[in-house]
């Protein structure tokens, strides 16, 4: 019954959202539910029937994901509401690791006293740290959506406004507060500490890597993308590999399962599974634990868990679980996150259709050109898997379907476990004091080098084929949702038959 109360949960989030309905119809559907398990559940002789009891729970469900989009208050700050279009002035702190480009830097800032956050959006310097306090002056704006390059519409408005981000500020005058550098406590000081890490390990990899081979790690194991450059960004979006290098629960998932298959080429899959959740668990350490990357972290978990199970229905389980508990946390993500539609339904395909391919791949003949050392053909099938289930929203998310992504994925994707391992050891090797961390760096920086270099090779030349990408502008939501239909219907057939 636990896939009939998520399902029906979400469900009730979906008819709250879009029909602006509350509790007095949440109510309701109880006092159906109610009504009509009492009535289905009248002595009918021996048999016991189990669908009054599925019915209720889905009712249940039904009602508690409409009460559950009633209680989460996203209201921006009526005080700021008043202010838009005008010059404020304010004091405020830090929230969030600050996003640093080229040219420009964005923080997120909460004003004191306020329960709405602030984008900032500035040049790169004066460099301001997550958890400083400032004072911020200038004109108070609201967020616009944009157009993609591809033409398709990006709703910015509730991207932002999902995370209690409500306004924004372009060129703002920031000062440090006199309260600048006070001491952080607590959870901020745990997160300062892990962001101060993470930066450390970038500066130790760009003292012996160099560019743009250094970005490319630093995108690979922090989703640090914004170094790379326009021109190779859009080579990696052409070629299908953009989420090797963004920080996304689609790629962490990817990328975990190539980690806990290639770990297994070294023995026992107790070992590998461990040491996975152990590499999955120092990345998300490195990265910061902010609530993007916790979702994700839960679902490359989750995926991890379903390969060393090799049962779909424990994993499944897990799966659904997992979603259930995100979205009661944050219903909006359902909406407005993609890093959560992403990871979730890659996971989903990963369960579901990684076995079948990596049967396929087995049986066939073509497969003996396709070695089982370092679990190349698992890494495969489930590259694949994944792939082809996230397919309706990639195109829908970006206006296009990179056509070579699925040769050239299932080429990069066994590379890129190395060039976290190998980049990883780099910046910790690089924290020893002066010459000696050089020195001691340089090694595993070269093999990193050449690792990174093979990746950028085959990426730059895949972009480069004509019709490696086919535009197709953004779908709608019906076609997604017969989209994801028929891949139901599919799997069952293919269930079926392998049963048989």
């Amino acid at each position: 019954m636990l896939y009939q109360f998520v399902v029906s949960f979400v469900l009730g989030i979906i008819f709250a959202k879009f029909f602006y309905v509350g509790w007095p119809v949440a109510l309701l559907v109880v006092l159906v539910s109610v009504v009509v398990f009492l009535f289905l559940s009248r002595p009918r002789g021996q048999s016991q029937n189990i669908t009054p009891k599925i019915f209720l729970i889905i009712g249940l469900a039904f009602a508690l994901g409409i009460l559950r989009i009633g209680v989460s208050d996203n209201s921006p700050d009526s005080n700021f509401s008043k202010l838009v279009g005008q010059k404020v002035s304010f004091e405020a702190t830090i929230s969030e690791e600050p996003d640093v480009r080229d040219t420009s830097a964005r923080y997120t800032v909460k004003p004191v006293d306020s329960k709405s956050l602030i984008l900032l959006i500035t040049d790169r310097f004066p460099e301001f740290q997550y958890g400083d306090n400032i004072k911020v002056s200038g004109k108070l704006d609201l967020p616009k959506n944009f157009q993609n390059d591809n033409g398709t519409e990006f709703d910015y408005i509730s991207y932002l406004s999902k995370d209690k981000i409500h306004f924004l500020i372009y060129r703002p005058s920031i000062d440090p507060t006199s309260s600048g550098s006070a001491e952080l406590r607590g959870t901020r000081k745990i997160v300062s500490v892990l962001y101060s890490i993470k930066n450390i390990f970038i500066k130790n990899i760009s003292a012996v890597v160099p560019e743009p081979n250094s970005s490319l790690l630093d995108g690979v194991i922090f989703g640090a993308k914004q170094s790379l450059g326009t021109e190779l960004l859009g080579d990696f979006q052409k070629a299908g590999l953009i989420h090797i290098v963004v920080l996304s629960g689609y790629n962490i998932t990817i990328i975990a399962v190539g980690i806990f298959w290639a770990l297994s080429f070294f023995g026992k899959r107790n070992l590998s599974f461990i040491l996975s959740v152990l590499f999955i668990i120092l990345f998300s350490t490195m990265v910061g634990w902010g609530a993007t990357v916790v979702r994700a972290v839960i679902m490359s978990l989750v995926a991890i868990l379903a390969q060393f199970l090799g049962r779909p229905a424990d994993a499944l389980r897990w799966l659904f679980i997992a979603g259930l508990l995100m979205l009661a946390w944050n219903p909006l993500i359902l909406f407005y996150d993609p890093s959560f539609q992403l990871s979730f339904m890659a996971t989903l395909g990963l369960i579901l259709f990684s076995p079948f391919i990596l049967s396929f791949i087995s049986k066939h003949k073509f497969g003996k050109y396709i070695p089982t050392k370092f679990g190349l053909r698992e890494i495969i099938s489930s590259t694949l898997a994944v792939q082809f289930f996230v397919l309706p929203l990639l195109i829908k998310m970006s206006g296009f379907v990179s056509i070579i992504s699925f040769i050239v994925n299932p080429l990069v994707l066994p590379l890129v476990p190395w060039a976290m391992a190998f980049g990883a050891m780099t910046g910790a090797l690089g924290i020893a004091p002066s010459f000696l961390g050089v020195a001691l760096s340089w090694p595993l920086g070269v093999i990193s080098y050449f690792i990174t270099q093979i990746i950028i090779s085959i990426t730059e030349f895949s972009a480069g084929i004509p019709f490696a990408t086919l535009q197709t502008g953004s779908i709608s939501l019906w076609l997604i949702f017969v989209w994801y239909l028929g891949y139901g219907v599919l799997y069952f057939k293919i269930k079926n038959k392998s049963v048989s």
